[in-house]
């Protein structure tokens, strides 16, 4: 595989994973003051709405026509839950609806415009297009929320986007270190150091990413990775 080519390949799963793991499904803990962190999945909030936790249960399980039945069922009866909306938004982006996703970013954002997860949403959608804009409001958005993994990946995603590398590792890394199973974190900290010519870290996080991708959904390719990984072996 050339050079150019693995670039190509790798920014194309790279956009597509900021976009999708924008979604608020991790859970982020309470801050020690006991105040409502910014992004924030709960097993209670989630019981609070069967059709939410059924839609989660089901995106997991990559049944992607019941999240998405159960998402609009959760928003008919609350429009504004950001959960609910970034979860609608991560299944357009699974079926490749790029459009019908900024919508469902663009709202989650309208309602509350600290979302860390549909800001990064946003940003991971338009970094192609315009990767020096999409750094900029990413840095302002992490001058709030300065660890928040989600921010971290799509900087990552910007970075990448404009060919900087080394920055991009940076920034994966911040993520990774921030949700350290979360399997495009790990896959794109990989694509990452492979791109800076580290063969032996990029083998380690391709093996770390696919062994996370059989716990947990992915968004990149499973069996690019595969492959990748087979020719950086020695």
């Amino acid at each position: 595989m050339t050079g150019s080519h693995m670039t190509r390949r790798c920014l194309s799963s790279l956009v597509a994973a900021a976009c999708l793991l924008a979604s608020a499904f991790s859970e982020v803990s309470a801050a020690a003051d006991g105040s409502e962190p910014l992004v924030r999945v709960t097993k209670s909030r989630l019981k609070l709405d069967p059709a939410l936790e059924r839609a989660y249960t089901a995106f997991q399980a990559g049944e992607l026509a019941a999240a998405e039945r159960d998402y609009a069922l959760a928003l008919k009866s609350e429009p504004n839950n950001s959960d609910a909306l970034n979860g609608a938004a991560a299944v357009a982006l699974r079926k490749n609806e790029r459009e019908r996703a900024e919508i469902f970013y663009r709202r989650a954002v309208a309602a509350n415009p600290r979302d860390a997860a549909a800001q990064a949403g946003l940003a991971g959608l338009r970094s192609a297009g315009d990767p020096l804009a999409t750094e900029s409001r990413l840095k302002e958005l992490m001058a709030l929320q300065p660890d928040e993994p989600s921010l971290l990946f799509a900087l990552g995603v910007a970075h990448a986007a404009a060919n900087r590398w080394r920055d991009a590792q940076q920034a994966f890394f911040g993520a990774y270190a921030g949700d350290p199973d979360r399997p495009d974190y790990l896959f794109n900290l990989a694509v990452s150091l492979d791109h800076l010519h580290q063969a032996p870290l990029a083998r380690r996080f391709y093996e770390k990413a696919l062994s996370a991708a059989a716990r947990h959904p992915a968004a990149f390719d499973l069996q690019q990775a595969a492959a990748r990984l087979r020719e950086l072996a020695p």
